[in-house]
């Protein structure tokens, strides 16, 4: 029996043209094949010295109608007896043949589970049309690892335009990005429009304003802590909405609550008033829970709107929380101080 991968019908001899995505772009058809009733010496007699094979390292071994009922690793056929069957030392396949159409991470990792350097791909039927090689199921492994890693950055989402967002030139990531800055901006002026209104009151207590930065920034980074989780969840997980927002949520307002506690007993010994010890202290607690709400749920909000959660959810969110955050700053400075 005389026979490679190609002369099955039905087999692909180019994959080149095929989706990277399914295992077809990957498949070699040049394989080494036994006949199920042949022995160790016959098949190595044919495949030494005769056709020139795309990958080696294993023999298919085939039934009379071209169903793959066994594969053969190439030092197991070398050290057989010539008069052994193949059939007696070939591993049975089972369920670890893969369609044309798989997707290619899912047979990485069936390999993985089976214990194969090489995973044989078959039609419905069965009948071998090829394999994918270790050096192709190595580069899948790569490529998926390396999207993973993109992924837990928050900077590779589902969608192609996401990861055109990584790869296009500098002008197009620029478009990419700056509507997003264009409504940070807009957004940045209504909160400066919001502070001329406590213009007065500012001017009179003075010491009040010395608190804006630090309310903004802290309630601003742990609301992009809870932003950063959401795009990991998104782009790693399916998993439910409401018990990591809750978790996010708890967490926030825990947070708020110890830097508000480290923050009231320094504010008063230093500036000798409860009332704007208690507004920094509180403002803390609820901007951080606010902010953390914000944060979590922003990028939610665009990746069901089918936006890159990682372009457009950063700059709409700080903007949103900033303004949040001088707001209940201002409310409860407003009870406490002016």
């Amino acid at each position: 029996m005389s026979v490679i991968a190609s002369d099955v019908p039905g087999a692909v001899m180019s994959s080149g043209s095929q989706n990277v995505q399914t295992v077809a772009h990957y498949l070699v058809s040049s394989v080494p094949v036994a006949a199920s009733w042949e022995t160790a010496g016959e098949v190595r007699a044919r495949i030494v010295g005769g056709q020139h094979y795309e990958d080696a390292s294993h023999v298919f071994v085939l039934s009379g109608d071209c169903r793959l009922v066994g594969v053969v690793a190439i030092r197991d056929l070398l050290s057989a007896a010539p008069s052994t069957p193949v059939m007696t030392f070939a591993r049975g396949v089972d369920s670890h043949c893969v369609m044309l159409d798989a997707d290619r991470e899912d047979a990485a990792s069936m390999a993985i589970r089976s214990g194969l350097s090489i995973l044989p791909v078959c039609d419905e039927q069965g009948r071998l049309l090829g394999a994918v090689p270790a050096r192709a199921l190595m580069s899948i492994l790569r490529d998926e690892h390396l999207e993973d890693l993109h992924h837990m950055a928050g900077i590779l989402g589902k969608s192609e335009a996401a990861q055109d967002a990584l790869t296009a030139p500098p002008h197009r990531r620029a478009l990419y990005r700056l509507p997003w800055l264009l409504v940070g901006m807009t957004g940045s002026a209504a909160a400066t429009a919001m502070m001329s209104h406590f213009e007065a009151a500012l001017a009179a207590n003075i010491a009040v304003a010395f608190f804006i930065p630090a309310i903004v920034y802290l309630a601003d980074s742990i609301g992009t802590q809870s932003e950063v989780v959401v795009i990991r969840g998104l782009s790693l997980t399916d998993a439910a909405l409401l018990p990591l927002f809750m978790g996010e949520l708890g967490t926030g307002a825990l947070l708020g609550v110890i830097l508000g506690c480290l923050a009231f007993p320094i504010i008063w010994f230093f500036f000798a008033s409860a009332g704007l010890a208690a507004t920094v202290a509180i403002s803390l607690a609820v901007a951080s829970t606010i902010s953390t709400a914000l944060g979590f749920l922003m990028p939610w909000i665009f990746a069901r709107l089918g936006f890159d959660a990682a372009l457009g959810a950063g700059p709409v969110a700080t903007v949103v929380q900033d303004s949040f955050s001088l707001l209940t700053y201002f409310v409860f400075a407003s009870i406490f101080v002016f």
